[in-house]
């Protein structure tokens, strides 16, 4: 009987679809979907090739039960921690650590 994973994350992640976009450090930006996203970490599927140890900036809205403030637009920066194909999605699963998380101003 195999055991179970142990639980690596300080912070419980909410299952949430948010759409999002990213820019790598190339310039170059894709659209993706958050499967679960916590105040420091998220998973996300994109159709995007990304590689582990990439350091991403993401813009996207957090949902109101992990925002320290009102819900809002948010810029994370973060950096590729795991990097998945996903067969029955026919997308990239990518984990990344939210290394800084700024509101951004409202217009």
């Amino acid at each position: 009987m195999a055991k179970p994973k142990q639980e690596k994350r300080s912070v419980p992640r909410l299952s949430s679809r948010v759409p999002l976009t990213f820019k790598l450090k190339s310039g170059k930006e894709a659209a993706a979907e958050t499967r679960d996203i916590s105040s420091r970490g998220l998973f996300f599927f994109t159709d995007a090739k990304i590689e582990e140890s990439s350091e991403i900036e993401i813009v996207m809205m957090m949902p109101p039960e992990l925002a320290p403030f009102d819900l809002r637009w948010v810029c994370c920066h973060a950096t590729v921690v795991r990097v998945e194909n996903d067969a029955s999605r026919r997308q990239i699963g990518v984990a990344a650590v939210i290394n800084r998380l700024d509101a951004l101003p409202e217009i």
